[in-house]
């Protein structure tokens, strides 16, 4: 059997936003995911369907090997697999150590660099690791045992937190004065960041949490120019409930507010099992008014058949094409392809802005093979005429791991009410607040046994947020 590959990929700090776009990449791509313990669960989201997930990073006390024989064991079996360590592979990772395992079994590997834990949990607590006029320069230590002085500058120790104490008072002995400033910095970019700043004489562990140690005049700058916390939803975690592909704007949104958002279940797409139904109504579409496309998925799709079965787009689709939602606009406008009209989405209220076209319109909706639901409830509501036309296949994937509670869940659909809460995960979630988008979503929450769900005024992504921020707020 051909050996598989093992890529060394650095997981950055913890906010899966800080992952390079070569892990996301391998991420999605992986057979199997080998992940350091201390990974997020936002980071964990980011696998792709069907892959397996094994913890196997190595912790204080636990048997100690170059690399994990599950990982060996994998690679030989065929498998591609992402050994997913915190930071960078080759900072305090032990990177170094499983590439020369890994090249002694005569296993293909690539190492993918991360943002250090060092530099992201800094940057996260508001602390340069170097300033003009207070450190010209910065040292990298292990935390279980500085063995040389290190009397001058920013002094970084990683795995600081078992033997704190101990380390820092080496430090002092060195010369090093007990007044100089010091923090303590744990979980760095995530929900639960923690930062302690006091003096290298005084600083005490937080607790058993995995923690990273600064030592440096630097660390008074903290007060000036620390920024994680002030944003509005630091330290909150949301799960943000999806029905369809592609990047979804109100995670977006949330995040930029401070959130850590875990996006489920993931959706990817899949071409149809057979294309009879799809390639009759295209055959009939020049009969109609309009095509409506609610995805860049359908789009995508839509425009592959045609390529296949030799049609020009011009010559089989209605002059009027209607595209609802961004993403939708964006990729037929990327394709050549001008929407005579595009609705921001597929709320009531922004269908409805377009009643006056849409009315006694003889539409054909092309869609995934689970429909639109809500979509087409709204353009038949107007007094649309509408057929619909599956274009693609939806695959679901959920978090194999959830360590940390979430505060919300938010609901843009019934749709993707239904695609959470009837799984097995969501099962889990039922306990947790949540805010629907609209009646209709909130409806499907509590028909699916959800206690605490309330709508928003307005079905749009602005009062989506507004009520996020308002309700986690109080």
């Amino acid at each position: 059997m051909k050996s598989g590959k093992v890529y060394l990929v650095g997981g950055g700090p913890g906010d899966p936003r800080l992952l390079t776009l070569r892990a996301v990449e391998l991420l999605r791509a992986a057979d199997v995911i080998a992940y350091d313990e201390l990974i997020s669960d936002a980071i964990l989201a980011e696998h792709c369907a069907g892959a397996e997930l094994i913890a196997v990073g190595h912790r204080a006390g636990a048997p100690s090997y170059a690399i994990h024989p599950e990982v060996i064991a994998q690679a030989k079996a065929g498998r591609t697999v992402v050994r997913l360590k915190c930071g960078d592979p080759l900072v305090f990772g032990r990177g170094g150590e499983e590439a020369e395992a890994l090249r002694r079994e005569g296993i293909a590997y690539e190492l993918v660099p991360g943002i250090s834990s060092a530099l992201g949990a800094a940057s996260a607590a508001g602390i340069p690791l170097t300033h003009r006029g207070l450190a010209s320069h910065v040292t990298f230590a292990t935390g279980h045992a500085p063995e040389r002085p290190l009397r001058e500058g920013t002094v970084v120790l990683f795995m600081a937190s078992q033997k704190l104490r101990e380390n820092l008072d080496r430090l002092i002995a060195n010369g090093r004065d007990p007044s100089t400033p010091a923090a303590l910095i744990a979980r760095a970019t995530t929900a639960r960041q923690e930062v302690i700043v006091s003096t290298l004489g005084a600083l005490q562990p937080l607790g058993d949490a995995p923690a990273l140690a600064v030592i440096g005049d630097v660390c008074n700058l903290r007060e000036t120019i620390a920024w994680w916390e002030q944003r509005m939803l630091a330290g909150r975690r949301i799960l943000v409930a999806r029905a369809r592909p592609g990047a979804s704007e109100l995670a977006a949104k949330l995040r930029e507010l401070g959130a850590e958002v875990v996006e489920a279940p993931r959706v990817s797409i899949e071409p149809l099992e057979e294309f009879a139904a799809l390639d009759d109504a295209l055959g009939r579409a020049l009969a109609l008014d309009a095509t409506v496309f609610g995805c860049a998925a359908g789009v995508d799709a839509v425009l592959a058949r045609l390529t296949t079965t030799g049609r020009d787009v011009r010559r089989t689709l209605p002059r009027a094409i209607l595209a609802i939602g961004k993403q939708a606009d964006e990729r037929l406008r990327a394709c050549g392809i001008l929407p005579a009209l595009s609705v921001p989405g597929a709320c009531r209220e922004a269908v409805g802005a377009h009643a006056g076209l849409l009315r006694s319109g003889r539409l054909l909706l092309i869609t995934g093979e689970e429909g639109r639901p809500s979509l087409l409830a709204e353009l038949t509501a107007l007094g649309a005429r509408v057929e619909t036309a599956a274009a693609y296949r939806t695959r679901r994937s959920f978090p194999r791991v959830q360590r940390e509670p979430f505060d919300l869940v938010v609901l843009p659909s019934s749709s993707a009410a239904q695609a959470l809460y009837g799984s097995e995960f969501g099962g889990g979630l039922i306990d947790v607040p949540a805010l629907a988008m609209g009646p209709n979503a909130q409806a499907a929450a509590r028909r699916l046994g959800v206690r605490d769900v309330r709508s928003t005024e307005r079905d749009t992504l602005d009062a989506a947020v507004a009520r996020a921020k308002e309700w986690l707020a109080a």
